[in-house]
């Protein structure tokens, strides 16, 4: 049975945080670095119940933010490159994530998205006199 789309980038984030070699019981999840187990109920990774509160938080930050990108990255002018300059890295993670999970009928626009997010500069505070 194929994985639903929540449990694919649940697990995908898990594995950019390195979530199942840090942190998952499961041998083979962690010499892998990779999610293969899954609560059939939730469809979370087993290893996110390892996590401390402060690593969950961390977690569902870019869950959250790479869930918002893939349902609306490239829609109606979005792209993700507002806030100050240190967001930036996270906002380009977020959308590396969501890249995983789009479906191959939508890759040609996520990518037109990714492409044109790429043109834009980042937003620099002003100087001070």
């Amino acid at each position: 049975m194929p994985l639903s789309l929540q449990t694919w980038l649940m697990a995908r984030t898990a594995e950019m945080l390195a979530v199942p070699h840090l942190a998952c019981r499961r041998r083979d999840c962690r010499r892998k670095n990779a999610c293969d187990w899954h609560f059939k109920n939730s469809g979370e990774p087993c290893c996110l119940r390892n996590l401390t509160a402060a690593q969950r938080q961390i977690f569902d930050e870019f869950y959250g933010q790479a869930q918002i990108i893939l349902e609306h990255g490239g829609h109606q002018g979005l792209t993700y490159t507002w806030g100050n300059p240190e967001q930036r890295a996270f906002f380009d993670t977020c959308v590396e994530l969501a890249r995983t999970a789009v479906p191959p009928h939508d890759k040609r626009r996520f990518d037109a998205f990714r492409r044109d997010r790429e043109n834009i500069p980042a937003r620099t505070p002003p100087v001070a006199k």
